[in-house]
């Protein structure tokens, strides 16, 4: 790392006529992130910047670049790039600074942060997908829940499926597959949580972490505020911000029209997806990626999915399961590793 962090520093130097400045006064990590990038923050006597540097053989960083152009045509405020090198991945992006929503979230502000977050997905599901933006499939669902199979399951808790059990977690990736294709499919963020929204200078939301940009169910990006594993909200409460989701002007009609019912229903079962997904992605990033600070948030995130998963009687038999054995084994292995 301390190589590449040169590179980075030598190449933003290579960019200074470019970019205005004259001299590069430090060059900070920023916080971990839970993917394979590295952030840092560089100061120029004219200001600051946030350095990235990725992988230079993943096509991410040109996605990144198309997609913040994109969103800004669409007065979304996102980062811009203001160089690029993709041969080295290398970026130079727009510093929103350090007001990140998921540490700046209190009970006094919870209600307005929930309601700015609703109206940027609003706002992102008006828009027209871009060209190339990836559309989600039911095998393309099922295929992310599946990493919950291989990675809590398979690598983190070592659960040995027996024939039944494999037969009832691949009937509730079916179930949930369907139930979300089902729903009005629009542009998904597909990572909408507080720890990629920024409170910027001007009160504004600032959004971050927006390369898997895709088109899919409508609730995906919903569930990942509604749901948020630190500030779980009651019932209630998510029935009024879905009301108040459904009153924003730039919602469809059916959307807003629906049964709060079914909005709930969405909701849950996007949720389910998105749980799975989750479940085996932080699973898969301490165990391959020796990253462990996103622990915490498994029994959060299982939890919601059995809490709410009973509800449905498809879901019966997967819900035991989940229930009965495996969070108790989760619990074991998170002890084990403390």
């Amino acid at each position: 790392m301390t190589q590449l962090k040169d590179d980075l520093l030598n190449w933003v130097i290579s960019e200074a006529y470019n970019l205005g400045f004259s001299e590069v006064e430090s060059l900070v990590p920023l916080r971990e992130q839970a993917s394979l990038r590295n952030y840092f923050r560089i100061k120029t006597d004219i200001g600051s910047y946030v350095g990235v540097i990725s992988d230079p053989e993943s096509d991410m960083n040109l996605v990144f670049t198309n997609y913040s152009k994109f969103f800004l045509e669409n007065n979304i405020k996102v980062p811009s790039v203001e160089a690029h090198n993709h041969q080295k991945g290398f970026l130079l992006l727009e510093d929103f600074g350090d007001k990140v929503l998921q540490l700046e979230i209190n009970t006094l502000n919870i209600d307005s942060f929930i309601q700015s977050a609703l109206k940027q997905i609003a706002l992102i599901q008006e828009c027209e997908s871009p060209r190339g933006a990836f559309e989600l499939s039911e095998g393309a669902l099922i295929d992310q829940m599946y990493l919950f199979e291989h990675w809590l399951l398979g690598e983190l808790i070592n659960f040995k499926l027996s024939e039944n059990e494999k037969k009832i977690i691949d009937n509730a990736y079916k179930v949930i597959s369907k139930e979300c294709m089902s729903q009005e499919q629009y542009l998904c963020h597909f990572d909408f949580e507080f720890r990629n929204l920024m409170l910027l200078n001007d009160g504004a939301i600032g959004i971050l972490d927006f390369q898997d940009l895709c088109k899919g169910p409508y609730a995906l990006d919903l569930v990942s505020i509604l749901k948020d594993i630190e500030n779980p909200l009651t019932n209630g409460q998510i029935q009024i911000y879905l009301n108040f989701f459904c009153e924003l002007a730039q919602v469809p009609k059916t959307i807003s029209r629906k049964a709060l019912s079914d909005l709930i229903r969405d909701v849950d079962f996007a949720g389910f997806q998105r749980q799975l997904r989750i479940l085996g992605t932080l699973s898969r990033l301490h165990i391959r990626d020796k990253k462990s600070f996103r622990l915490n948030d498994l029994i959060q995130t299982l939890d919601f999915l059995i809490d709410d998963s009973k509800k449905y009687h498809q879901l019966d038999e997967f819900n035991h399961l989940l229930k009965g054995k495996v969070k108790p084994k989760l619990i074991a292995a998170l002890k084990d590793i403390k």
